[in-house]
């Protein structure tokens, strides 16, 4: 209600210049629009930037209104991932919304190399959208900085404007907005439509005898865009840039003081928001770390995410260092705001979203005949899940599907699924529908290194106030292989290869959910298909072969419980040729542990055992010499915190959050 009516307020008086009819109808469509088609943005609070092997990331991801910015999932399920510089992910947790919002955590391979890794989060609602995905950057063996998009000429932006109707200068108090000479004619009158995140700030006819100016102080903050318009509502040119007035950011202070005289004492944090609205809160995660020689700048935090990289089209992280005009403004050159089509929109055809929100857990499925492949009106599917006690029943419908809602049950639940015909016969074949995720395809966003002689942090590490001496920790690893390096002939030559320990870490729950991340390899009704897998007769899935065998096409991968497989090799088109004619479309090759495979071992056709990305279970932060300090879960107009007494200097406080109004909340402090 209280967004509806700040929205409604907003929208009206921008119209309110306008002629009333031309006004109302240009606020029910872009109300429409919002209202079939919300969208969610995202951002991921860590509790460290950099970490080691084995490590554990603690997460908290903020979901709100793409729109307002107010915190109001639509969803209670919110995806993460690790993903590493092959851009294969590593590590897949489901986080079930609390009563502190989406907190969780992934862990580290003790075998992962190091290098550049990312943590991605979504909802269901934000895989209606491509190009907006939430991104974080994660070092592990070491740090280092984020550099701007800008600085990489490899990254392009994403729909690139070739249009060059409109020029926008800016002063220290105004923008000026002029439409240039056309080379082709174009319906008149001309409309220049201003919106942010689409909520518009202005709209009106503009010439070139007559150009717009806005004073900087009247804009919203964020990503503005700027829309010319011919008589028809079709755009003619579209330039971005970027505003920070300071109007939807709730700065805070840090308070640090000792609890009593002795050097024992703890020590109590305070922060507050001096400028905070009445009946307004905040939710913030506190995190406190030790102050590295590098600057807080170089990585990416809630008010760069939220301002500027969750509106630019193109999967882009951007560091801290770019919130400033004249940098933004050079990264959204060219570029396009592309989370609603605008001018579609003020012509009155808006777009629905076509995934649901996700209010809960679903396993859902079909009953087939054994031969014809048609779905069966009225089989029974019994559902059990050995571990937890629990035991469902259900039919299916016309077309033979069934689904089973509120299966919000934790990581590792096992079910059992059982189907027979009317007449109770298991002579029936039970598919299950899989889980699928979003193909990444975002650009890893450039990087260095940070090097520094400082050796202030080791030898923090060896002294401890107390006169005690501790022993730094002696990590043994091994960097993990390249996917394509393996013991046996086939493995070296395969694109991919998932060995026994990578198969474990990831934590798939099936064959079908550890193939869906290996690039360019699709997953469609059980059968597996490579990116240029087609040919004059049609797209044919992959070989299988099981421990040197090939399969039948038919076979359903299923069939092998992923706790009884050693390897996973992937042979794409130019690596097929060990196979021979049957590899043409690519191969997956399978070793189990105890080889010999026999398809005449399968399991029956109507029964399926299985395990689901259930929900992560929640777990107490453990600190970390890195991190004595980290909570995602405090509320409130004001809230308090408490450090240990060694916690005395060489740290840095850092609050990030949003307020109920749908403001962002930063602040930072080192001591």
């Amino acid at each position: 209600m209280m967004r509806k009516t700040l929205l409604f307020i907003l929208l009206s008086s921008v119209f309110a210049t306008m002629k009333a009819q031309t006004g109302n109808v240009l606020y029910d469509r872009i109300i429409r629009q919002t209202v079939l088609f919300p969208q969610e943005k995202a951002y991921i609070s860590t509790d460290a930037d950099s970490y080691q092997p084995g490590g554990r990331i603690s997460f908290h991801v903020f979901v709100v209104n793409a729109m307002t910015h107010q915190e109001d999932s639509l969803g209670n399920y919110v995806y993460t991932e690790l993903i590493d510089s092959n851009r294969v992910v590593m590590s897949r947790v489901r986080i079930l919304r609390n009563e502190s919002g989406f907190t969780g955590y992934i862990d580290i391979p003790v075998d992962a190399a190091k290098g550049h890794y990312l943590l991605r989060s979504y909802t269901r609602n934000m895989q209606n959208v491509e190009g907006y995905d939430c991104l974080k950057s994660i070092f592990v063996g070491g740090r280092a900085r984020i550099l701007p998009s800008a600085e990489n000429p490899s990254v392009k932006a994403k729909g690139v404007n070739c249009n060059n109707n409109l020029a926008i200068k800016r002063d220290k108090d105004f923008i000026k907005v002029s439409v240039l000479d056309m080379k082709d004619p174009v319906k008149t009158p001309l409309h220049l439509l201003g919106h942010c995140r689409s909520m518009p700030f202005y709209f009106g006819e503009i010439s070139s005898q007559k150009p717009l100016l806005l004073r900087n102080d009247s804009l919203p903050d964020g990503v503005l865009s700027f829309i010319l318009l011919d008589a028809g509502f079709n755009s003619l040119d579209e330039k971005l840039i970027f505003s920070q007035q300071g109007k939807d950011v709730c700065p805070v202070k840090i308070m640090l003081k000792p609890t009593g005289g002795q050097s024992a004492d703890p020590i109590e944090g305070i922060i507050t928001a001096p400028n905070l609205h009445k009946d307004e809160l905040m939710n913030v995660v506190v995190r406190v770390s030790k102050a590295t020689v590098d600057s807080p700048a170089t990585h990416s935090n809630i008010l760069s995410e939220f301002l500027l990289a969750s509106d630019m089209a193109g999967n882009k992280e951007e560091p801290a260092s770019v919130l400033s005009p004249e940098t933004a403004d050079r990264l959204l050159q060219g570029g396009h705001w592309l989370r609603y089509d605008m001018p579609s929109v003020i012509r009155g055809t808006c777009k629905r979203a076509s995934k649901d929100r996700e209010s809960s857990a679903c396993i859902r499925g079909r009953v087939l005949q054994l031969i014809r492949n048609k779905g069966i009106e009225g089989a029974s599917v019994n559902l059990i899940s050995p571990n937890k006690g629990f035991f469902a029943v259900t039919t299916t419908d016309a077309t033979g599907r069934f689904c089973f809602e509120g299966m919000d049950y934790p990581e590792g639940t096992q079910y059992v699924l059982n189907a027979f015909n009317k007449a109770g016969k298991p002579a029936v074949r039970l598919q299950l529908d899989e889980e699928t995720f979003p193909p990444f395809t975002a650009q890893l966003p450039p990087y260095r290194w940070i090097k520094s002689n400082n050796t202030s942090d080791d030898d923090s590490l060896l002294y401890k106030k107390n006169g005690s001496i501790l022993l730094k920790g002696v990590d043994i690893v091994s960097h993990r292989p390249t996917y394509a390096s393996r013991s046996d002939a086939y493995a070296r030559t395969a694109d991919f290869s998932f060995g026994l320990r990578d198969i474990e870490s990831i934590g798939a729950t099936c064959l079908h959910e550890l193939l869906r991340r290996v690039p360019g390899l699709t997953v469609e009704m059980d059968k597996c298909y490579v990116r240029s897998g087609a040919t004059i007769h049609g797209r044919k899935p992959a070989a299988i072969a099981i421990d040197g065998t090939f399969m039948n096409e038919d076979f359903d991968l299923d069939n092998i419980q992923l706790s009884d497989v050693e390897r996973v090799d992937v042979f794409k088109t130019g690596s097929t040729a060990i196979w021979g004619a049957i590899g043409g479309m690519g191969v997956i090759s399978i070793t189990t542990k105890k080889g010999g495979f026999e398809p005449k071992a399968m399991r029956k056709s109507n029964t399926k055992t299985f395990t689901t990305l259930g929900y992560q279970p929640s777990q107490p932060y453990t600190p970390t010499w890195q991190t004595p300090f980290w909570n995602p879960s405090l509320r409130g107009q004001s809230v308090r915190f408490s450090l240990p007494s060694t916690c005395r200097s060489g740290y840095r406080v850092i609050v990030e959050g949003m307020t109920t109004d749908g403001r962002i909340v930063f602040g930072e402090m080192t001591f």
